[in-house]
């Protein structure tokens, strides 16, 4: 079975606030007090379109990482707490995943696509291990396999 998804992820507050000021923004309440937003196509493009700026990252590790979400996103919304964003491209157990964190504005963590990235942002977002499962699936993230069609 294949994951791939574009998500930012972080506490409820924080998504709930990037959700009110984003039409294209729906979040989606997970475990223990965290969301996510997928990054939808309508979504990067109002990020991008705010933006209207040339993308400086160029981060061969994401496929939608750019300048305008590092600034427009991650930056500004973290600094009233941890904000990550993940991608993750997966099918019959052969994939790439990749994330970055950030707080208080900082990027304290990646961009990385180092094996287990995703769970050790997880780790230092504050989410507990559920018996039998690791950080990903305790916040119920293997629950979303798929981006929305728009």
């Amino acid at each position: 079975m294949g994951h791939c998804i574009q998500i930012f992820i972080g506490e409820i507050n924080i998504l709930e606030n990037i959700a009110s000021n984003w039409d294209a923004a729906n979040m989606i309440p997970l475990k223990q007090q965290f969301a996510m937003i997928f990054l939808t196509n309508q979504f990067f493009d109002d990020i991008e379109e705010m933006a209207n700026t040339k993308d400086t990252l160029n981060d061969y590790r994401f496929l939608l990482l750019t300048s305008a979400i590092w600034e427009q996103i991650l930056q500004p919304y973290s600094k009233n707490g941890m904000l990550a964003y993940l991608e993750t491209d997966y099918f019959g157990g052969v994939g790439t995943q990749a994330g970055v964190l950030f707080e208080n504005g900082e990027r304290i963590e990646g961009p990385s696509d180092k094996e287990g990235i995703i769970n050790q942002i997880l780790r230092k977002m504050g989410v507990c291990i559920e018996p039998g499962k690791d950080e990903f699936d305790s916040v119920g993230l293997g629950n979303y396999r798929h981006m929305p069609l728009e």
